[in-house]
């Protein structure tokens, strides 16, 4: 191999080696260890780093030296098929900066482009991280699922992390762009790879995405096939200080500037989304039912409606109709093997026939409806409750306060078995005293094992009811602790609490099941011990809490291996022992995640541990890398904010980002660190965004286009997604309250409640502009407090809270009038300015 030239860029611990060679140039990234030069990654032999393909034909080109700086080296290349400028900057000592600017001179026919590194350090990493599963050969991370996107390789002391550049991918897409991240590929002698640029790709197995090879796009001539990205380097650190690391980079390089730019994608005062949503429950889809529960006043929403014009009747199921109904139940879900389930597989990847069956469904009734309330990690009324008691409040509305109490009785009159109780209720009919009832849940099917998950998380938000809303009734206490001494009783002996059980009822012991009997969904029953212990310090209850943090200490995360439900029993319907090997992943879903950071925080609180803050911002750092950092302009909704669910499907904006939004302003407050109030800031924006209303057809025009029920029945609803089915087009048809207009009411209700519109924080000198402020300037003095901020149109209030304000009065001047001078206890408690 004739070596015609050698470049070396140089910075601390750092450097890159470029050579040309014949027929090629090659690329070499080494760290300092010592005296001692380690390659990290760079070309394949015989291969310049970036190649293209023809099928399964791989080129290469040699490009030359054109000049370089001190940070920067520069590079050409001019034939008969491409013009491409290549430089290498080093922004950092540990930061490569690479762009290629890549124009073809003729038409060529390609199935890829793309930079493509060999991993020097081995097959065998011990930790990896990637955006989405890629379980086999051509599987890849389609730019779909590019929420926060960087691939993570850890070897020994050594660590990197390749991030594409954003901002250069939203300016310049002519084509898809995937990553590809592969420890056991069939080429390049079986040396792990790493490659990045323009490729093919389509959803796959619901939902996974893939390269064909000879799928192939025409390249037209003088396209513009420039891209960027980031590569960061590592030395001697732990994995919670590298996630921490990335992290703040991708939010300071991307998220930031999108949240203080303007205040999309909100377009409306909160409490506008929170109207229009409980119109569209309780007054165009009529999906509120009373009844009768032990002679107690009950209530609930009901589970599950359909965007369109007309729907079908609810259908209440009376006692004796129970077991029929519970066999039609595979023929109406998703995650069953019904001919419902194979039609659906059959249109899910095909986008325009999803969206013929989206048009069809919303012109006919298609989905039954049912008059059932699910208390589930879902669909959860009690957690809507917590809205309906806050709202209810503030606007003095008693009817909402009354549904509020109802929804607590009905969770605290259910027909329990040592603590746990059904996640499924069907009254008989509407003001009833019949009721028929499921144990429990596996996603969408109904099971007779219960889901120690779905107890736990209903009785912390009926804990919730009780400290935020000063609600006495003592059955929140009795049936919670009915439900810890169930928790005592099953733990396992590494700490784990096993999330499905039975009964042998005449030995009245509890029957552990297999499926997930170890798993993070433990972070479940710890939020829910934790809360109660908030009423009672019972130090048992602590010994339990902290034995369930060790086992996700020593046995999740280290793997990263967040199993809860999901995955397995909804509609990714994975085996129980699924792991990819090729990028030694395992599937990863969010609410587990979500789960065991609230755990971990609320330890911290109680116990001062240092340790439990530092597993719990382990824990949030992976959760940030699901949340979307930057708005993916070639999707047509704004997906700032956002979340998807889980490392092996495609949702982007899920519902769930209201559940995270308190749990990262809350780690701010433990923390101080801004990072975390803005994340909770842009997720509580997201949260409102794929809400049916005419307003936010600007930011999500495809959330909205060619439904012609926006400003009747369906107006107010909101999808639970978009993009689940890995194309740029909304979920079709399904609304479900309690997840989209329930878990972003809750969102809205806890902040208000907490931290207001506008957070005045006199601990770290700083000012956050929550619902339609945009804070632009302030100023700390030790008399007043003055700042300058943007308000959205419609706003017709402002709820001002604060937190450690001084014990003398402090004047507040808001965009240079000032509002009077203000006690410590009414800051502390709120103020309103008109």
């Amino acid at each position: 191999m004739v070596n015609l030239s050698q470049k070396i860029l140089e910075r601390g611990s750092l450097r890159v080696i470029i050579e040309e060679h014949e027929n090629f140039t090659s690329e070499r990234i080494e760290i300092k260890n010592g005296v001692n030069w380690i390659p990290f990654i760079g070309s394949n032999d015989g291969f310049s780093t970036l190649n293209y393909w023809s099928g399964s034909k791989i080129h290469s080109k040699q490009y030359s030296y054109l000049k370089g700086t001190k940070k920067k080296l520069y590079f050409q290349l001019n034939d008969n098929d491409f013009s491409l400028n290549l430089d290498y900057c080093l922004e950092e000592d540990n930061i490569i900066h690479i762009r290629y600017i890549i124009l073809n001179t003729r038409t060529l026919t390609l199935s890829k482009l793309l930079v493509n590194y060999a991993i020097f350090l081995g097959k065998d990493p011990d930790y990896t991280w990637v955006p989405h599963m890629c379980p086999g050969e051509d599987y890849v991370i389609g730019d779909h699922v590019y929420r926060s996107p960087v691939v993570i390789y850890r070897k020994g002391k050594y660590t990197f992390a390749f991030i594409p550049d954003l901002k250069t991918l939203g300016k310049n897409r002519p084509f898809q762009t995937f990553i590809d991240f592969n420890l056991k590929p069939r080429d390049f002698k079986g040396i792990p790879q790493l490659s990045y640029g323009f490729g093919n790709y389509n959803p796959v197995n619901h939902t996974l995405f893939k390269h064909d090879p000879y799928n192939e796009w025409k390249v037209e001539e003088n396209t513009d096939l420039t891209f960027r990205y980031y590569l960061l380097f590592f030395f001697e650190k732990t994995e919670s200080e590298i996630l921490k690391f990335i992290n703040n980079f991708l939010w300071e390089k991307f998220g930031r500037k999108l949240l203080y730019e303007n205040l999309h994608p909100q377009v409306l005062p909160y409490e506008r989304n929170v109207d229009e949503g409980f119109k569209a429950i309780f007054e165009r889809h009529k999906y509120w039912g009373n009844f009768i529960i032990n002679n107690k006043k009950c209530g609930g929403i009901w589970q599950r409606t359909w965007a369109g014009r007309k729907k079908k009747p609810i259908e209440f199921i009376k006692p004796e109709m129970l077991e029929d109904y519970r066999k039609k139940n595979t023929a109406e879900t998703a995650s069953s093997n019904s001919k419902v389930h194979e039609t659906l597989n059959d249109l899910i990847f095909d986008p325009e026939k999803v969206k013929k069956f989206d048009k069809h469904t919303r012109r006919i009734a298609f989905v039954p409806r049912t008059a059932e309330i699910w208390n589930n990690a879902w669909f959860l009324n009690i957690r809507t409750a917590y809205s309906f008691r806050y709202f209810g409040e503030l606007w003095k509305n008693d009817n909402l306060i009354d549904k509020a109490k109802r929804i607590l009785n009905t969770v605290l009159s259910l027909p329990r078995v040592n603590g746990v109780f059904p996640s499924v209720i069907f009254p008989a009919s509407v003001g009833s005293k019949i009721k028929s009832t499921i144990n429990g849940l596996k996603g969408y099917l109904y099971s007779d094992d219960y889901h120690v998950v779905d107890s736990c998380l209903t009785m912390y938000w009926a804990l919730k009811f009780r400290k935020d809303f000063n609600e006495q009734n003592l059955n929140i206490l009795r049936k919670s602790k009915e439900l810890i001494e169930l928790i005592e009783k099953l733990q396992l002996e590494n700490g784990a609490i096993p999330a499905y059980i039975n009964f042998d009822f005449d030995k009245n012991e509890p029957i552990i099941k297999e499926e997930l009997n170890s798993s993070a969904s433990s972070g479940a029953p710890m939020m829910f011990l934790l809360e109660y212990y908030k009423n009672n310090e019972d130090e048992r209850i602590l010994h339990i809490c902290e034995k369930i943090a060790q086992y996700i200490i020593k046995k999740v995360i280290p793997e990263d291996k967040w199993h809860d439900f999901e995955p397995f029993f909804s509609c990714t319907q994975l085996p129980l022992d699924t792991y990819d090997t090729y990028t030694k992943s395992h599937v990863m879903n969010t609410l587990c995640i979500y789960w065991c950071a609230e755990g971990f925080k609320e330890l911290y609180k109680i116990t001062k541990k240092n340790y439990y803050l530092e597993a719990g911002e382990r824990v949030i750092a992976v959760l940030s890398l699901f949340q979307q950092i930057w708005n993916i302009p070639y999707l047509n909704i704004n997906t700032f904010g956002g979340f998807g669910s889980q490392n092996a499907d495609a949702e982007l904006n899920d519902a769930r980002q209201g559940l995270f939004v308190r749990t990262y302003m809350e780690y701010y407050l433990l923390t101080g660190k801004e990072e975390y109030m803005e994340r909770g800031i842009a997720a509580l924006r997201a949260s409102w965004v794929l809400q049916l209303l005419k307003e936010y057809e600007e930011q999500c025009p495809g959330n909205i286009k060619g439904i012609d029920t926006i400003e009747s029945v369906d107006k107010g609803c909101m999808y639970e997604n978009y993009g689940h089915t890995g194309s740029d087009f909304r979920v079709p048809g399904q609304i479900t309250f309690d997840w989209g207009v329930g878990t972003g009411s809750m969102a809205t209700a806890y902040v208000k409640k907490h931290f207001g519109d506008l957070f005045i924080d006199f601990k770290e000198k700083l000012i956050f502009g929550i619902d339609g402020l945009l804070v632009k300037n302030f100023e700390f003095n030790e008399k007043f407090v003055s700042i300058i901020f943007e308000q959205i149109s419609g706003k017709t209030n402002i709820l001002i809270k604060a937190r450690e304000a001084p014990i003398i009065p402090v004047e507040i001047i808001i965009n240079g009038n000032s509002i009077g001078k203000h006690r410590k206890d009414d800051l502390e408690k709120g103020i309103i300015k008109y």
